[in-house]
């Protein structure tokens, strides 16, 4: 491309950015451009069929070429218009863009296109389910049936039709050259073409759900065919592959599994993601399409113990989707699936380096390839820089490592630049160079004291409001960016002025004073099902939480303290299009697919207990502005640096640097204590290390490791070897300098002594039936069994002896005590232990969270706090350790546990006071207030519905549609409804 065109391309953006953000400017630089729309219209069409004669393979100058044909079209008018969106699909998919192509392409309408080319070109680019074009129809039909030669028949003659066409004359030709420039670029990026094979029928299946999906698929991505064609499908060889978030790693990741499955019909195969969130998701997406081709697949993630639901029928289960924690205890209480995993998919592998999950992974890694038949790895991840490293630990070579750069969506990145003081303060909004062909250009004055001024309503005078703050220039640049489409505004933390709850707060405040700046439900269309969201809101957290009052200005706040069910409706709305904002942490890089156009942030730095901030790293921040521009939602994102001190931290991910390697939070352990034990000269011992909670997760995870390879006929000194191999296997040993290695080494016998103890003391097999964590059977059995007297008898999960039993017991072990003490934050209570109790005792009763704040004198906030902290996550996992324990010594002692004692972990995950509302969450229902409410209600303990479901009773009583949407609210019923429909896929 011309440097000419390409700055005549910049200006024009920058033309185009001034009125999306609504700004009175004139700049002389771009005052060449009026009345020049046509000049430069016909230039790009002009390179545009250059670019295709010299079929260039530069994809960035496509995509560049795509965006300036898409934008000038906005200036254009009817078949002007319609053309300039015809030629930016062809040039993103030519480019290797289909998702952008698609995406422009629909801004046209089927009826703009009268003659059989121009609708199969249309036809191919939006990807029309049902074609009119019998040339389409004919090229899935091909794909569908594997057809290879007659999709290259199909190609010869669009080849041939255009050399016809060349002889009539320009207007018959340039449609024809452009169907046959479309139909070539097909050829080779199709499914059947870049699947391994591709003619052979074991893909029907798989092709069949591409193509019929609501957004169907007909063909791959760059990155996904640079990973099929260095061997992703066809190797037995690990495998590590680096491409950028939005680049198809999970539809990449299902072509996997189901090729994988296919070709292995005696195997399981797993997809490890890190997060509850993420795996919910995939349940509905990976999941279910799966299930629906015939391989059953079960989705873990609830605790560290599977449930019955989770456990149940496994032999039929070909897939699993499930958090390290939850597989390591799926492997724990039937390790008779161990032998029969093959592949093992290890999704945002850079959590190998997380502070709470990385130990447990790199750990649960190292157990599978010390398996005498260990799985195939393939280890995923969007920001890990020394993959190679890596990939070399799971056992891959040079040729198994895959690196893509490619982007559905390119991101742009901008710095918010203030200058003067006063009402004669402006901020600038400075563009930097993207990584494209397309030169930077700047937007001065972006906020100016205009943008500010409102009416004092008591003296009606023209006030203006101070804008000085960064806080305040985020919320203004966000209000102004909707214009563009969805914004979401990053703090990197929940709580206080400068986290999330601040930034509400400022925007609600801006709104309240009616500066003249976009309003976000000016933004949106269809306010109904933002209204029902605000009504369960109300419900929920109560009118007067910041998040309720946010939400009801049309903005979403969203971080990791709310629960997941709240989480999952705020995301259906922004993925809906009923809510354009959304304020948000670093939640919103934890896999959830959401339609970012313009990602502004606020802060990248966090506070420490030294009172220093300190900034996220590099590579973090490369995972968070991924998020902005979606394939499929927009053809660019931008993200906006708002504090420009901040910049020097961003600057490095807008250049694509690499970013920190990861060497994996087993290692950073290992340091620190080698560290601690040169300070203190101390032994190292089981005792030191169980009564230390900053290693727990070090002892959890190598124990779990250690217990699939203990046997009986295996002695001492085997076992103690079989230690140090594990050992020498960790990437932390890949690392280690040899004082370290030696200390890691002496942790795993330490270990391994503490099982062959237990061994011998005839507790091992509790361990290794249960799944449960060594360090708790003693103190399961010693002290709590002894406290509570109705192990056997209990009848009600509400029982105050046996939450007084679990919860004192609780507080005894390690590090729990300081885990609430931390939770409890600020929160100005002299007794954790009693309004612990309190709130735990209310949630099993199913209260609201705004009641359980009222009655425990907290807020909302501090009330979500703790309880994602401290009920749902190592409450719940003590509790469930311990009766997997208490169960198996009741067992051998020839007892059975109460139904209800043994199920009282789910009663206090779900926080529902009955067996039936257990139920129903278990088997998917959403919403606790609804499984509250069924649960309640006779018909389930009916002697009339012995046989029946508890969801088919609940279909039944949700048909009285209003009695039902009065006592839960209209979105909880819907989505209730929706939740025990009889056609949802059991996954």
């Amino acid at each position: 491309m011309r440097d000419i065109l390409r700055r005549w391309i910049a200006d024009s953006d920058t033309r185009l950015a001034i009125d999306d953000f609504r700004l009175r400017l004139q700049l002389s630089e771009i005052a060449y451009l009026d009345g020049r729309t046509s000049d430069l219209y016909y230039a790009l069409v002009g390179e545009l069929f250059d670019t295709l004669r010299a079929d260039v393979a530069d994809r960035d100058s496509w995509a560049a070429l795509g965006r300036a044909l898409s934008s000038i079209s906005r200036d254009l008018q009817r078949e002007a218009k319609r053309d300039a969106l015809f030629f930016g699909a062809v040039a993103f998919y030519c480019g290797g863009f289909p998702a952008s192509a698609t995406l422009t392409m629909r801004q046209t309408q089927p009826a703009d296109w009268n003659d059989d080319v121009h609708l199969t070109c249309f036809e191919l680019l939006t990807r029309r389910r049902r074609p009119a074009s019998a040339r389409i129809e004919d090229l899935l039909s091909s794909v569908r049936a594997g057809s290879i030669d007659a999709i290259t028949e199909l190609v010869a003659q669009a080849d041939q039709e255009a050399l016809s066409a060349l002889q009539e004359g320009p207007d018959e030709w340039v449609p024809h050259r452009l169907q046959a420039a479309l139909l070539r670029a097909f050829q080779t990026s199709n499914l059947r073409a870049v699947l391994p094979d591709g003619a052979n029928s074991q893909w029907n299946s798989l092709v069949t759900s591409f193509l019929d999906r609501a957004q169907p698929v007909w063909d791959f991505f760059p990155s996904q065919i640079e990973a099929i064609e260095a061997g992703l499908l066809t190797s037995p060889d690990t495998f590590t592959i680096q491409m950028p978030t939005g680049a198809g790693k999970t539809a990449l990741a299902e072509t996997l599994l189901f090729s994988h499955l296919s070709s292995n019909p005696a195997s399981k195969a797993v997809l490890l993601v890190p997060y509850r969130a993420l795996a919910r998701e995939l349940r509905h997406s990976v999941g279910r399409h799966l299930t629906q081709m015939g391989m059953q697949t079960r989705t873990v993630y609830g605790g560290t113990v599977p449930s019955p639901e989770e456990g149940e029928d496994l032999d039929s289960v070909r897939a699993i989707i499930a958090t390290p924690e939850a597989l390591v205890g799926l492997l724990g209480a039937h390790p008779e699936i161990a032998s029969e995993i093959s592949l093992v998919v290890c999704d945002e592998g850079h959590l190998l380096a997380d502070d709470s999950r990385g130990v447990s992974l790199e750990l649960l890694l190292a157990r599978l390839r010390a398996r005498e038949s260990a799985p195939r790895i393939v280890f995923v991840s969007a920001i890990v820089p020394n993959v190679e490293e890596i990939n070399a630990w799971l056992g891959g070579n040079d040729d198994t490592v895959v690196r893509s750069t490619y982007r559905p969506a390119i991101a742009e990145y901008a710095v918010l630049r203030p200058t003067g003081k006063g009402k004669g303060r402006t901020v600038g909004l400075e563009f930097q160079e993207p990584t494209t062909s397309v030169p930077a250009h700047t937007l001065p004055g972006f906020l100016a004291a205009t943008d500010f001024e409102f009416i004092n309503p008591s003296t009606r005078r023209t006030n203006t409001y101070d804008y000085s703050s960064k806080k305040t220039q985020a919320i203004a640049t966000a209000r102004k960016a909707l214009a563009m489409g969805t914004v979401a505004v990053f703090a990197a933390t929940k709580t206080g002025k400068q986290g999330v709850i601040g930034l509400a707060e400022e925007l609600l405040k801006q709104i309240a004073s009616q500066v003249p700046l976009p309003n976000p439900l000016e933004a949106i269309e269809d306010s109904e099902n933002l209204a029902d969201a605000v009504e369960y809101f109300a419900q929920e957290f109560g009118s007067d939480w910041t998040g309720t009052r946010a939400l009801q200005a049309g903005v979403v706040v969203h971080h990791g303290d709310l629960p997941q069910e709240t989480r999952e409706v705020l995301e259906e709305l922004l993925a809906e299009g009923y809510s354009a904002m959304v304020l948000c942490t670093s939640t919103l890089a934890e896999g959830v697919n959401l339609p970012i156009r313009t990602l502004v942030l606020y802060s990248v730095t966090r506070g420490s207990a030294s009172g220093e901030s300190t900034p996220m790293l590099a590579r973090d921040i490369k995972n968070l502005v991924g998020r902005a521009g979606r394939a499929g939602s927009s053809t660019r994102g931008l993200v906006i640096c708002a504090n420009d001190g901040q910049w020097i931290h961003i600057q490095p991910v807008a250049r694509n640097a690499p970013g920190e390697p990861v060497a994996g939070a087993l290692i950073e352990l290992l340091r620190q204590l080698q560290s601690a034990l040169a300070r203190q000269a101390g032994d190292l011992n089981n005792e030191a290390l169980e009564g230390t909670p900053e290693l727990l997760s070090l002892v959890d995870g190598i124990d779990s490791a250690l217990i699939e390879l203990i046997h009986e006929e295996i002695g001492d000194e085997e076992f103690a070897a079989i230690a140090t191999t594990l050992a020498a296997q960790t990437f932390a040993a890949q690392q280690a300098d040899p004082l370290q290695r030696d200390l890691l080494r002496r942790v795993f016998q330490a270990r391994a002594s503490r099982l062959l103890g237990m061994r011998a003391s005839g507790r091992l097999a509790w361990i290794q039936e249960t799944g449960a964590r060594p360090r708790l059977v003693d103190s399961v059995i010693a002290d709590l069994y002894p406290r509570y007297a109705g192990w056997l008898t209990v009848g009600s999960p509400l029982d105050d002896g046996l939450l007084d039993a679990t919860l004192n017991w609780a507080f005894e072990q390690t590090g729990f005590e300081d885990i609430v003490t931390s939770a409890f934050g600020q929160a100005d209570i002299a007794e954790p232990h009693d309004v612990l109790r309190s709130i735990i005792a209310a949630w099993l009763e199913g209260r609201r969270y705004v009641e359980i704040a009222e009655s425990s004198a907290l807020t909302v906030d501090q009330l979500l706090r703790i309880h994602t902290r401290v009920v749902l996550f190592d409450f719940v996992t003590l509790v469930e350790q311990a009766l997997a324990v208490l169960q198996y010594h009741l067992a051998q002692q020839g007892e059975v546990m109460s139904p209800t004692a043994a199920a009282f972990a789910d009663h206090l995950r779900y926080g529902v006071p009955t067996q039936t509302a257990r139920d129903l969450m278990a088997r998917g229902l959403r919403h606790r207030v609804a499984a509250v409410a069924l649960g309640a209600e006779s018909a389930f303990t009916s002697n009339a519905n012995i046989f029946v479901t508890p969801e088919s009773i609940a279909r039944e009583l949700l048909q009285d549609t209003d009695l039902w949407s009065s006592r839960l609210g209209t979105l909880v019923y819907q989505r209730t409804v929706y939740d025990v429909r009889t056609d949802r896929p059991a996954t």
